[in-house]
């Protein structure tokens, strides 16, 4: 009786189908991500650019909590959120607040494990 074998090895592929569709990558591309130069210049002047780049920030930060599954940002604020910001971009002028968020969440992710 094949049937109960086929019907095993279909659900098999389906489950890992939907494990593989929710692992997320490695870095996907960030579009539009401003870079920390940017970041730093606007956020000295308080300019509606400054408000953009943070509303990104934020909104790129959400991408990454729904796509992993890892519910960080519950906790922090948003001031909190863009005084780190601060600190990153002054410390790596040549990256962009992308590279910033994906660092934040790692700091973040590590930080809730470790109040469990």
């Amino acid at each position: 009786m094949k049937t109960p074998i086929t019907l095993l090895a279909a659900c098999c592929l389906l489950a890992s189908a939907q494990f593989a569709a929710a692992a997320p990558a490695e870095r996907a591309e960030a579009r539009a991500a401003p870079s920390c130069g940017e970041w730093i210049d606007h956020r000295k002047k308080s300019d509606t650019l400054a408000l953009s780049n943070t509303s990104w920030l934020v909104g790129y930060l959400s991408g990454l909590a729904v796509g992993s599954g890892k519910n960080f940002l519950p906790g922090n604020e948003n001031t909190e959120i863009f005084s780190w910001m601060d600190n990153y971009c002054r410390s790596n002028p040549l990256t962009d607040i992308a590279a910033g968020g994906t660092s934040l969440m790692a700091e973040l992710v590590t930080k809730k494990a470790g109040r469990k």
